[in-house]
């Protein structure tokens, strides 16, 4: 027993011993103390610094390699030398990651990873390219990555759809900090509804993800990741703008986080309040873009309980009012043309997330939900006299429409330090998915659209460290789903990433992908011309669209003695089997307000072409970033589009250019001082043009499109610590008024015929306090 308690007492005092060296240290950027993890890659011991920058870890004596990682700054590596007990004193300086090159992102793998080192070609937007173009909610964000373009679809409702690699905006996936809580209802107008102020940066993976995502990841992911919150801080700022120099937009934004001492518990506030006056650009009474009141409020808190446990909960709440057509001083009903439409959004998340001991597996828990309900209008006199059976019929355009939507998961994350011969990663996971739309009409000519989704989905994919420059990822999901006729869907997903050089990585994808024959979606909202409301329904034998998905693309970055530059070239690739198209249905009966369009299976159709974005800044003063995608998307098969002119039929997508581009410039010459210059460049599109103001439906070649903006804004700091400032700003969006000038006209319009800039010229003017 003597003996044992010996030996015990020996190991105690050896690892006491062992333990005696000491590193301490401070963090800076610029003399400006940066809140940084320092990790021991030989111990893989970790620790972060506090708020004045200093650290302190404990470790056994001997050659040790740091490395030095923060948020916006270019990680660290270096070697010292710790001697038995000794305590090192380091002071290690980080230089500011201007590109983002060395971002964390998320969307690749499902899991926190460097960009440089991630399979998956991700591509972000950062909160400063939305204050830079001026960006007040996501949709005004959105165009400024290669491959995406924003697109709006109707002037009485002003809905819209981010499109990825030419294909519509229901091919893509939409996350909310990579929760698919964006649900079909939302899709038709929730890009208007989040703020660009709750944005810390959005994560885009182009091509199938449906491995990781589930259905509707054909496309690619647009991931929208929220701000945390990592200070005590507050702003508070207006903004008014002036579109066309008539209509007024005005917006009041603030942001607030609170974090204790330790950094183990914070919260962050957002929220938003905008009012926007109807445009009519041609002056014919009828609106282009539409009266907008929205509300927003929202946050987002963390707690720590150690330093392997982090809880985090959302919350978020939107009310807007939207209302486009004419005489919008009247009662909806008693107007020519009228959509209206009065919608609530509360959503909520809970997250749980545990590290183990040895910092190789990693377990999450979460669930997410998103309740929406609005009261809408969709109707009108149609320019008939206000007689009281034309008001009875009239009223029969109000409806109501509630979507519920829940999803939970879990996930689990393991590392090897082993695996055939070097390191990889395994996550796995398994998430549910429930919707249920409900939209109804007064109109009893309008049938009621009941929708219930479930989905199921289990997910694998491992990651092999093969050597130093070869990566290679391999995952497979499988769906269930309740509207497939299939039982079980399997998508597959493989990745390869080679470093070629230091500077170069070169990487290929494949991704299978699926989309489930759902009848709600960007397409179905009830439209109005002529008070004749416009419905989709889905073909008897509606099969589910499948897709194949090749990517490839070489990523060349440089770090400068003062800044960086990268480049990123992307081809792409992707076949759609039984591709869903719309086809004009016959009138329902004589006399009828109900048009109907017919969903149903082309032979399939395939997009390709390619993505280019480049970043240069070659100092602090100056940033430029720019992108352009050029692509064909075509049917395998014309597709008749309108019934009365099947000579139209065309197998090109509907408002799908062959090229667009778009660059952001930023020249500070201090620190203060902010200087912005942006432009979006579209080629011409083919465009579909209903009957009603024009005698017989046509199809129409847009022209091309060059939007430019300009933004300045000065800080002027009202203490000594540059801690409390006030921000003024002023630019004019659309400086050479590129917009559509072949709007429709009157009752009878075409009110999807729109296409073109969001706005025409607008200027603006703003405010900011922050402390």
């Amino acid at each position: 027993m003597k003996t044992l308690i010996a030996i015990l007492i020996s190991l105690c005092c050896y690892t006491v011993y062992a333990q005696k060296s000491k590193l301490t240290g401070k963090v800076e950027s610029n003399g400006i103390p940066v809140l940084a993890t320092v990790n021991i890659k030989e111990n893989n011991l970790t620790t972060g610094t506090e708020i004045d920058g200093t650290f302190a870890i404990a470790t056994s004596p001997g050659t040790k390699t740091l490395e030095i990682s923060a948020i916006g700054y270019k990680t660290l590596e270096l070697s010292v030398v710790l001697k038995e007990d000794q305590t090192l004193v380091k002071n290690i300086e980080l230089k500011e990651d201007i590109l983002g090159l060395n971002k964390v992102v998320v969307t690749a793998t499902r899991g926190y990873l460097d960009r440089k080192k991630a399979p998956v070609i991700v591509t972000v937007t950062d909160a400063k390219v939305l204050e830079a173009t001026q960006a007040i909610s996501l949709s005004e964000g959105l165009n400024f990555q290669p491959g995406l373009r924003m697109e709006t679809n109707c002037q009485n409702c002003g809905t819209s759809e981010v499109k990825m690699n030419g294909l519509n905006g229901s091919y893509s996936q939409i996350l909310i900090d990579s929760r698919p809580i964006f649900s079909a209802l939302n899709s038709v107008y929730g890009l208007d509804q989040i703020p660009a102020n709750i944005i810390k940066q959005i994560e885009v993976v182009r091509g199938g993800g449906s491995a990781l995502y589930g259905s509707n990841a054909i496309a690619g992911t647009i991931n929208i990741i929220t701000k945390d919150p990592l200070e005590n801080s507050f702003s508070i700022g207006t903004n008014l703008a002036l579109i066309d120099g008539k209509s007024e937009d005005k917006t009041l934004l603030f942001n607030g986080t609170v974090i204790n001492k330790n950094l183990d518990t914070g919260i962050a506030l957002f929220g938003m309040k905008r009012a926007r006056e109807a445009f009519d650009y041609d002056n014919d009474g009828f609106t282009e873009i539409t009266q907008l009141e929205n509300t927003s409020f929202g946050l987002k808190a963390f707690t720590r309980p150690n330093d392997r446990k982090k809880i985090t909960a959302e919350f978020n709440a939107n009310n807007e009012f939207r209302r486009g057509g004419n005489q919008l001083n009247l009662l909806p009903f008693l107007s020519d043309v009228t959509e209206q439409i009065e919608s609530t959004i509360v959503s909520g998340g809970l997250t749980y997330e545990y590290l183990t001991p040895s910092k190789k597996d990693n377990y999450s828990v979460y669930a997410s939900t998103s309740f929406s309900k609005n009261k809408n209008f969709y109707g009108g006199l149609a320019g008939n006299q206000a007689t009281e059976s034309n008001i009875d019929e009239s009223i029969e355009g109000y409806g109501n429409s509630e979507d519920i939507t829940f999803v939970t998961g879990a996930q689990y994350a393991h590392k090897f330090d082993q695996f055939l011969n070097n390191t990889g990663t395994f996550t796995g996971g398994i998430e549910y998915k429930y919707n249920d739309i409900d939209d109804r009409k007064e109109n009893p000519d309008f049938e009621p659209i009941l929708q219930t989704t479930h989905l199921i989905g289990v997910y694998a994919q491992q990651e092999w460290v093969v050597n130093n420059n070869l990566r290679i990822l391999g995952g497979l999901r499988a769906d269930k789903h309740n509207l497939v006729k299939e039982n079980i869907i399997l998508n597959p997903r493989a990745n390869i990433l080679y470093n070629i050089h230091e500077n170069l990585r070169w990487r290929f994808s494949y991704a299978k992908g699926f989309r489930a024959p759902q009848i709600y979606g960007e397409d179905v909202h009830a439209s109005l011309a002529a008070g004749e409301i416009s419905r989709i329904r889905n073909d008897d034998d509606l099969k589910s669209e499948t897709s194949h998905s090749l990517l490839t693309s070489l990523d060349w970055s440089k770090e400068l003695s003062e800044g960086d530059f990268s480049l990123v070239t992307e081809a792409f690739y992707t076949q759609l089997n039984d591709a869903f198209a719309l086809e004009q249905g016959p009138e329902t009966a004589p006399g009828s307000k109900i048009f109907e369009w017919i969903r149903s299976n082309s032979s399939g159709a395939k997009v390709y072409g390619l993505n280019i974005e480049t970043k240069y800044a070659p100092n602090k003063k100056w940033l430029a970033q720019a992108g352009a995608t050029i692509q064909r998307a075509l049917y395998d098969e014309k597709v008749a589009w309108s019934e009365e002119e099947q000579d139209q039929a065309t197998r090109e997508f509907n408002k799908t250019p062959n090229f667009y581009a778009n660059f952001v410039i930023t020249h500070a010459p201090i620190k203060e001082f902010q200087n912005n210059v942006s432009g979006v460049f579209t080629s011409p599109m083919h465009v579909q043009h209903l009957a009603g103001f024009i005698s017989n439906d046509k199809l129409e070649k847009s022209p091309s499109f060059f939007e430019l903006n300009w933004k300045s804004s000065y800080q002027f700091y009202l203490s000594n610590h540059q801690h409390t400032y006030l921000e003024v700003s002023a630019g004019i969006q659309n400086i050479f008024n590129a917009y559509q000038s072949d709007f429709d006209q009157g009752v009878d319009r075409d009110v999807s015929y729109i296409y073109g800039p969001q706005r025409p010229r607008t200027v603006f003017v703003g405010c900011k306090f922050g402390l």
